[in-house]
């Protein structure tokens, strides 16, 4: 748990980083803005619920390269039926990429950058009032299924070190340790809801 300093230092750093956008830390964020973030974090997780949902299967049906197909969906585009209806888009983030096109929104990359050494145990999310949206950035921490393409180098099969330079030429993420604060699903919701 972040200490009051720390917690306070981490305010002023993002809140500076971001610039025109006030920003939070989800646990600090101001109470007209929790039931965006509670409609982002329904988000979040069900993304990572449908991220996971194939990875499991394409591990089970042919292995870590198989599973590349799977990590390689866009997030946004699991929640196509969502954007649809309120307005909302989302997708993953990191300093260390795997995939060119999964930069940060403006609004969230000086968060990514200064957090990027910090411990995923203190990593609880970030909220930043983009005026007529709310951005939410939560941690992906890196889990024992990820390691056989996202752990140590030395440790990552032949094969799919293959796989990835194939699909991912320019490929940084790797390296990370299970616990390790590996990158960030983001989700804007608007602040007014979209008419159905």
């Amino acid at each position: 748990m972040l200490s009051t300093a720390s917690l306070l230092a981490t305010i002023l750093a993002v809140g500076f980083m971001a610039g025109e956008w006030p920003t939070y830390p989800v646990a600090k964020a101001p109470a007209e803005l929790q039931p965006l973030i509670q409609h982002a974090d329904l988000v979040i997780v069900s993304l990572q619920s449908a991220v996971l949902r194939e990875l499991n299967a394409a591990i089970a049906e042919g292995g870590p390269e198989h599973a590349l197909k799977s990590c390689h969906v866009e997030p946004a585009a699991l929640a196509l039926a969502v954007s649809r209806h309120e307005g909302v888009t989302a997708g993953r983030t990191s300093v260390r990429l795997r995939n060119p096109r999964n930069v940060p929104p403006v609004w969230a990359a000086a968060i990514v950058a200064q957090q990027q050494a910090t411990a995923a145990r203190d990593a609880g999310g970030f909220v930043v009032d983009l005026g007529e949206r709310v951005g939410v950035l939560r941690p992906i921490v890196e889990q024992t299924m990820c390691a056989a393409c996202h752990g140590p180098a030395d440790r990552i099969p032949p094969s799919v070190k293959v796989a990835i330079a194939a699909r991912y030429p320019a490929d940084r993420a790797v390296n990370f340790n299970v616990g390790d604060l590996r990158g960030w699903f983001w989700v804007e919701v608007p602040k007014q809801a979209r008419a159905r």
